[in-house]
């Protein structure tokens, strides 16, 4: 990677204590970086299921690729905000990530060594996208009309599979503490009616372990996840009427 002066986010300031510097990461911090960001070495808690490539990609991919939660990296140092405005300082949004979804004890420094090592790597995607990416929330989820089961096939594929495995047998999920679909969830929610039920996935879906619901999922925005999707995906999950 080429050397450049320009601004820093205020990750690196405490380990410069200046406003520009040189931005040139050694090769083997950029790999430490890539180790990290490929891993589930970024939380040191048992309970961690996740590296960052669960929910981000690297680059932007086409429509046929893996649907994430979260938006690429590529540029992810250059831009104002995170995650739809809730953070604007990048290191505070990795332990935002860090405390939801991986269980991370302890907020990660910027004097610290795998601070700086997935710092150098995430750099090292630039230019990539500079501006913040939306992330629109739904606050308050609605029941969806029905979905096709067909094409919600494909969605789970694309969207749920890394995490839930198959429908019905959880094979290759990514751990046997995530919810195996739907027989964990309608056995969870046994007392509600079918429509709530569905309407319960949304919520889910729309809000992962967010608003009191519980649990370490990341939530779906209408960008990486719209309606028509989820209501194709409850579909396929043929969940009992």
């Amino acid at each position: 990677m080429n050397c450049q002066v320009r601004k820093k986010v205020s990750w690196l300031l405490p380990i410069v204590a200046l406003p520009r510097l040189v931005a040139c990461s050694a090769p083997d911090l950029v790999a430490e970086g890539e180790a990290l960001f490929t891993s589930t070495d970024l939380s040191p808690s048992e309970f961690n299921s996740y590296s960052c490539e669960t929910c981000h990609d690297r680059e932007p991919t086409d429509g046929l690729a893996l649907n994430k939660p979260g938006a690429p990296l590529a540029g992810v140092t250059l831009r104002p905000t995170f995650y739809g405005g809730q953070y604007n300082d990048l290191l505070d949004a990795v332990n935002g990530c860090r405390a939801a979804y991986m269980a991370a004890p302890e907020p990660l420094l910027a004097t610290e060594h795998d601070a700086r090592a997935l710092y150098a790597f995430l750099e090292s995607l630039e230019p990539g996208r500079a501006e913040a990416q939306p992330f629109s929330v739904v606050s308050v989820p609605q029941e969806l009309p029905r979905g096709d089961a067909t094409r919600g096939q494909d969605s789970y594929v694309r969207t749920c599979l890394s995490c839930h495995g198959q429908i019905h047998t959880g094979a290759g999920r990514l751990s046997d503490r995530i919810t195996l679909l739907p027989e964990d969830f309608v056995i969870e929610h046994a007392d509600y009616t079918p429509r709530v039920r569905r309407i319960i996935v949304v919520e889910k879906v729309r809000h992962g372990g967010f608003y009191g619901y519980g649990g370490d999922m990341p939530p779906f925005s209408l960008e990486a996840l719209d309606d028509e999707q989820l209501a194709d995906i409850i579909e396929a999950l043929d969940l009992p009427e």
